[in-house]
């Protein structure tokens, strides 16, 4: 049975969880067995409580947990009735490089935010600090991919209205098109009438048997002019066609000219270098520094993981912690822990200034790159229409000279039309009227075939017009199908904004309702949109509202709240993330650490809410806590950790 799971109604389905942690954190090895329902780890300081839970976050999705200092590799296994999933982790020169996984979720931002609820859980710490809620609560959605299919669906839309502003054309231009294919109609029969009635009167005229040869031959080569004035206005229209594109084409490729452009390809190709080699060099001093920073916050994670040479007995180290003395693993030296906890945390911001500066060049090549992608394909483009220039050129250049031949042709035609001409009025019983009646029948055929092509042109255009007009009905349930799911895409983020504060501001009240913290009335949330100068930006912005001794509410600040409140805060903030990305559907389990600011009562407050909507519950107390609660829920104390080698 796997153990993603549906929970919202919790069926406790999914039977055991058997945990097995070896060689993570300070555990040697270490071993529980989960039951649906709550369970508490009972341990006291620095007993590896934490250790067990990072444990058992890693194999779930979240952050992976260190190894042990004196070991290679550890592993955690996670099985539950029939699954089984595991974390393979190994140092590697200071490094936790993560060898083989299978883990219950691949999803690291739900488990880190929503499932793991330790100290270290982001939104805890960032109600502490009073950070950015808005954005760790939505940091789950892919915003830049709804970003991109409302761009895309955006798009698709316009294409849409532009094809159905079209099609309102067509059927505008339609009857204007379909009464200019009556009249040519029209215009043709008149033709036709024109054309029998001419060759009429030339039959009641007929010569006498040979005779007619020369008009028979003046005919023929009148229709061979006409033909050829034919292919002259052709070959013009398409001339005039060819320059009006070699037109564009030109003007299409000075926009590409490589003296317009800024950059080139070249010196783009040199500064991308450049900045991989400066990223290069800060890969090199991040993996330098990694290594110290890990092993030194492993070293003083837990008080056990400091081997007992290394440790002070003096007194006052019992008084203050952090003036225990260490010896250090660079030097040999004895330092006090607090100053390496200094040292260490001065070493992690330059680590981040690294990595910030690392980040910074990789969007500055990714820029760069993407710039340069676009100069390759301006170049391409150029290079695509120089070539199309060259082609216009040499078409135009070809059908020119066809022209100058027909219009030879045509010349030719002329004189041998006028000497024909002449020769038939020479022919006996022949007058000029009838000589003129053949011409009539020249001009009459030629206007019908100028006709006829006319209202082939025309009857085409009307069955495109027509064809395309049968498509209107599948775009316009594409547009609406289109419009629906732009609509879905815009109010996707706007919905589950609403949601998560919704959420939390019901949770938040049932929890203070449980908790019964005395003049605190009520812990809210407030969606706020942006201005008009920034419309797109919305922010989560917390209110307290206490009562004071007279009973009155007034509306006080987050600072003003004690250490416990805010933490429980920060608790439910995360858990209404949980409830609002509906984690319990991939991961229906949740790890509760570092409650110690609470008293057992609260504790148990807290633990039951979360029972009402997680299949699974596992929380880290403290041995006088887990007394008081032993009889309520399930304990499993640290003693059962194998003791270190």
């Amino acid at each position: 049975m796997s153990l993603h799971n549906s929970n919202s109604d919790i069926e406790h389905s999914l039977g055991e969880l058997h945990v097995t942690v070896r060689n993570l954190g300070g555990i040697s090895q270490g071993e529980m067995v989960f039951s649906p329902g709550v369970t508490i780890i009972s341990g006291s300081n620095a007993s590896n409580k934490s250790s067990f839970l990072r444990g058992v976050v890693g194999v779930l999705g979240g952050p992976t947990p260190p190894v042990k200092s004196d070991a290679e590799r550890g592993t955690v296994t996670l099985r539950s009735d029939d699954e089984e999933y595991y974390l393979e982790v190994e140092n590697r020169d200071g490094r936790n490089v993560v060898t083989g996984a299978n883990r219950v979720s691949e999803s690291s931002n739900l488990c880190e935010l929503f499932v793991a609820l330790g100290e270290t859980n982001p939104i805890r710490r960032s109600i502490l600090a009073d950070g950015d809620l808005y954005e760790l609560l939505m940091r789950p959605v892919d915003t830049a991919e709804i970003e991109e299919n409302i761009e895309r669906l955006s798009e698709r839309k316009r294409e849409l209205d532009g094809q159905l502003s079209e099609f309102d054309k067509m059927e505008d231009r339609l009857p204007g098109i379909q009464a200019r294919a009556e009249n040519v109609r029209a215009e043709l029969e008149d033709i036709e009438a024109s054309l029998r009635e001419v060759r009429s009167e030339i039959e009641s005229q007929e010569p006498a048997s040979g005779e007619d040869d020369v008009f028979d031959e003046l005919n023929e080569t009148r229709a061979k002019r006409e033909r050829v004035r034919d292919q002259i206005r052709t070959q013009q229209e398409a001339v005039r066609s060819l320059k009006t594109e070699l037109e564009e084409v030109i003007t299409q490729k000075a926009q590409f000219d490589p003296a317009n452009s800024e950059t080139d390809v070249e010196s783009l190709g040199t500064e991308i270098e450049q900045l991989h080699h400066q990223k290069q060099q800060l890969t090199t001093t991040i993996n330098a520094l990694s290594p110290i920073v890990e092993m030194n916050t492993q070293l003083l994670d837990d008080g056990e993981e400091i081997p007992r040479e290394m440790k002070s007995d003096e007194i006052v180290a019992e008084l203050d912690p952090t003036s225990r003395t260490v010896t250090c693993w660079t030097c040999g030296t004895a330092v006090e822990q607090g100053e390496i906890a200094k040292q260490v945390s001065t070493v992690r911001e330059i680590l981040q200034e690294k990595r910030d500066q690392r980040e910074v060049l990789t969007e500055q090549i990714r820029t760069l790159e993407e710039q340069k992608r676009e100069v390759e394909q301006r170049e391409a483009e150029r290079e695509e229409l120089a070539a199309d220039e060259q082609s216009l050129e040499a078409e135009i250049e070809r059908r020119e000279g066809l022209l100058s031949e027909l219009r030879e042709r045509k010349t030719a035609l002329d004189d041998e039309v006028g000497r024909l001409t002449e020769e038939a009025k020479t022919v006996d019983g022949r007058d000029d009227a009838l000589l003129d009646r053949y011409d009539d029948v020249a001009d009459l055929e030629y206007e019908r075939g100028q006709r006829e092509n006319e209202l082939a042109d025309i009857e085409a255009e009307i069955e495109r017009l027509e064809s395309n007009l049968e498509r209107r009905d599948d775009v316009e349930d594409e547009r609406d199908s289109v419009a629906t799911r732009l609509r879905e895409q815009r109010e996707r983020i706007e919905s589950l904004e609403r949601e998560l504060v919704t959420t939390f501001n019901e949770a938040m009240q049932r929890v203070l309702d449980r908790l019964d913290y005395e003049n605190v009335e009520r812990v809210w949330i407030e969606r706020l949109t942006g201005s008009d100068e920034t419309p797109s930006e919305t922010e989560f912005e917390l209110h307290v509202v206490r009562t004071s001794e007279d009973g009155a509410a007034y509306e006080d600040t987050v600072e003003s709240l004690s250490k416990s409140e805010r933490e429980v805060i920060g608790l439910v903030v995360a858990f209404a993330g949980y409830l609002a990305h509906d984690v319990a559907s991939e991961l229906p389990i949740v790890v509760v650490d570092a409650v110690e600011m609470l008293d057992a009562e609260r504790i148990q407050g807290l633990l039951d809410y979360f029972e009402m909507h997680a299949e699974y519950v596992i929380a880290a107390v403290l041995p006088e806590e887990a007394t008081e609660l032993a009889e309520t829920y399930p304990t499993i104390s640290t003693a059962t950790f194998a003791a270190e080698s």
